[in-house]
């Protein structure tokens, strides 16, 4: 097989669990919505600040100075002024400022502006909007009060230049005199200077230098998260991502056949047949039949079967006893045999059903029969054929799945030869120890040839041969070898070894591999169709 996935090995595994994938997702989707619901409400609020002039510390800086002053406010802000409106809010008490106390608060400014953005979270709007609101007017008094300070200290020391400029050299004690006491013109300007520039001065005292151009409310608080519609959207992708991807990894690892050119590669033959996956194979409904579905697959069968023709085109003789087999307990081999044999009789032939499965017996059960008699007491010679065989009746009245017939109403003579018929010999569980030998001794020999002579079809159902060896006496003992394969069920492993097997021990030919359990998709790509050209709703729900 070739190791390169197709898309089609890609997707197939994936759309056969698109239901589980499904509701994986919803699965994630739901936990996600349901945890970040219950998460506690984070909100953001947001104010400005303006600086006038860009001053620091009252003193007016230009520049590269005044762009370093500028920079290094928001950081003034993050590293004093939040942690001293923390201590403030948690001294007030309220609920809201215990809140805000918790909150976080983030000061950013661009560059070259002259613009800072406050940011404050909290679990409640109105605490954001008080946290905000507090932090800016913490800082602008706090501005303030330094820019304040830088003027008074400034108008200290422009009065004692003044009142020095004001006093003679005569009245300064230690001064040497030069005469009488003169005021030089320079003097006189200098004084000018600095009154112009005391009287500047406190015309500024009254001026704010940071300004916060609005308020922060809490009708403006912005809800960041939770979003539990939004993060339980993203968890729905996310979780159909990882649910998808797991199915392909598992498909991989798990390797089972998936699509009907795997069942053709792995065992080296054709393919006789391709029926579609249903609920009930078997229905019960006054008479034993199979689901409409699979009828039409199984007439194809049954034609393949009788042409007999080879890979290469040759026909053969039609061969009369076929040996069914499966690489992996529950391919669906005996139901596929009961089928087979129903749709034999509806074409007016005689198919007689030889259950060679003393392990686990089900044709009995399936086609409504007793299981008082079979297989191993006709070997032992406690019960001759005849007595042995049990004929399906065409009509149950009252019949329904599962319900079995009693011993009184199964007929144990063969059918006239004038009308189809199918006939069992069950293969009851029993106490015996060496199903191999009784199914190699003499009697089965005879057994197998009567029911040839009196047959025109005699169909062996037997377990794995990789599971038991009770096949391998009847291997060479039949005209041909049915192979059934289940998608999604065989393992490919277990396909290559009854291959080799098969390869390796004196068998009749092998005919061919019959594709059971195919989804409807497959069926249609493979160029079949799925049980006919329509098929309604309630046939796909009941699979009647």
């Amino acid at each position: 097989m070739n190791e390169t996935p197709s898309a089609s090995a890609i997707i197939a595994p994936i759309w056969e669990r698109k239901w589980l994938i499904l509701a994986a997702a919803l699965i994630v989707a739901f936990g996600t919505y349901i945890y970040y619901k219950s998460q506690p409400s984070v909100w953001r609020v947001e104010t400005k600040l303006y600086l006038a002039g860009g001053a620091e510390e009252g003193e007016k800086a230009s520049g590269k100075a005044a762009a370093e002053a500028m920079a290094s406010q928001p950081t003034i802000i993050n590293a004093v002024v939040v942690e001293s409106v923390h201590r403030l809010l948690r001294k007030e008490g309220s609920s809201v400022a215990t809140v805000a106390a918790k909150g976080k608060v983030t000061a950013k400014s661009a560059e070259k502006s002259d613009f800072i953005t406050i940011t404050t979270e909290t679990h409640s709007p109105a605490a954001a909007a008080l946290l905000a609101n507090t932090v800016a007017a913490t800082y602008i008094r706090r501005q303030h009060l330094q820019y304040e300070k830088g003027i008074y200290n400034q108008l200290v020391i422009a009065h004692k230049q003044l009142r020095k400029l004001e006093t003679p050299d005569a009245l300064v004690p230690g001064a040497k005199s030069k005469g009488p006491a003169t005021v030089s013109q320079s003097s006189v300007i200098r004084q000018a200077q600095l009154i112009s520039h005391i009287q500047q001065l406190e015309s500024e005292l009254g001026q704010q230098q940071v300004q916060q151009l609005a308020l922060a409310r809490s009708t403006r608080a912005e809800l960041l998260s939770p979003k539990p519609k939004r993060n339980a959207a993203f968890g729905f992708v996310i979780g159909l991502l990882l649910a998808s991807l797991a199915a392909f990894l598992l498909a991989r690892l798990d390797r089972r056949l998936r699509v009907i050119g795997d069942v053709e590669a792995v065992f080296h033959s054709q393919i006789l047949a391709v029926l579609p996956e249903v609920r009930h194979p078997i229905v019960f409904d006054g008479a034993v039949r199979p689901s409409r579905v699979l009828i039409e697959p199984l007439r194809l069968l049954r034609t393949t079967l009788q042409l007999n023709l080879t890979p290469a085109g040759e026909r053969q003789e039609r061969p009369r006893s076929l040996l069914f087999l499966s690489a992996d307990a529950g391919d669906g081999r005996s139901t596929v045999v009961a089928d087979l044999a129903l749709v034999q009789r509806e074409a007016g032939e005689r198919a007689a059903v030889v259950e060679a499965d003393f392990r686990h017996p089900t044709q009995a059960t399936m086609l409504g029969l007793a299981d008082h008699s079979g297989l191993a007491e006709v070997l032992v010679g406690s019960l001759t054929l005849e007595e042995a065989l049990q004929t399906v009746p065409a009509a149950v009245p009252g019949a329904y799945a599962g319900q079995p017939r009693t011993g009184a109403e199964a007929p144990t003579a063969l059918a006239t030869p004038e009308q189809g018929a199918v006939l069992v010999l069950p293969g009851r569980a029993s106490a015996w120890a060496n199903p191999p030998a009784l199914l190699s001794s003499a009697p089965m020999g005879e057994v197998l040839h009567s029911l040839s002579g009196e047959c025109d079809h005699v169909l062996i159902d037997v377990p794995s041969p990789l599971e038991y060896s009770d096949a391998m006496p009847l291997l060479a003992a039949v005209d041909g070898i049915v192979i059934v394969a289940r998608l999604g069920h065989t393992r490919e492993r277990s396909a290559v070894r009854l291959r080799q097997l098969l390869e390796r021990t004196p068998s009749a030919p092998v005919l061919g591999v019959v594709a059971n359990g195919v989804p409807p998709r497959e069926v249609e790509r493979y160029g079949m169709s799925a049980g006919g050209p329509r098929r309604d709703w309630l046939s796909r729900l009941t699979g009647r």
